[in-house]
């Protein structure tokens, strides 16, 4: 497996109910995300598909992308952040940086894995993942416990055009709006 993307995952809710205006209030969380993170080990930040992906340097520690997604977290307009990876698409090494991400998660006693493939050119299904990742889950940490409905912690696992995200452990946001986007 190579050396994985470190990554923090910056979701909002508010801002994608905005309709037509919502590339603005995007645009504006990544400039005030940008301004207020300039500390931290950033390569870039992408906006995707409802959320905003920021890249770390290569070589970054947990602890200090920890720290970067506790910062992103405070900023007005994020919902919540979760710390992370980027991997390839390929099934063994999205299990095996499902174990590592999970890892971040402690202390837990259950999980439950929630898989999803914005791009049908993956082969296996969601379904398919979820089963194939929570195997893997299952014989890593064999003293936790599935549990579907209201787990401890949710394993995420996002198929996209290129590449895979995976994460647990999320950090709750201050919500609400960007700064500078109303009036």
């Amino acid at each position: 497996m190579d050396e994985l993307q470190r990554v923090v995952l910056v979701h909002y809710h508010e801002i994608g109910l905005k309709g037509h205006n919502r590339s603005y209030f995007e645009k504006r969380l990544v400039k005030n995300l940008q301004a207020l993170l300039h500390a931290y080990p950033i390569v870039t930040i992408h906006r995707i598909s409802g959320r905003i992906i920021i890249f770390l340097k290569e070589g970054t520690e947990d602890a200090l992308a920890c720290r970067c997604a506790e910062a992103a977290a405070r900023i007005p307009g994020v919902a919540r952040t979760s710390t992370g990876f980027k991997c390839e698409r390929d099934m063994d090494v999205m299990s095996a940086v499902a174990i590592r991400a999970l890892a971040e998660a402690e202390p837990f006693a259950t999980f439950k894995v929630h898989a999803r493939r914005a791009h049908t050119d993956f082969p296996i299904d969601s379904m398919q993942m979820n089963r194939d990742i929570g195997a893997a889950l299952c014989e890593a940490f064999p003293d936790k416990q599935v549990k579907m409905h209201d787990p401890d912690v949710t394993l995420f696992c996002e198929v996209v055009q290129n590449a895979c995200f995976i994460y647990a452990h999320t950090i709750r946001g201050v919500g609400g709006l960007p700064v500078g986007a109303s009036g």
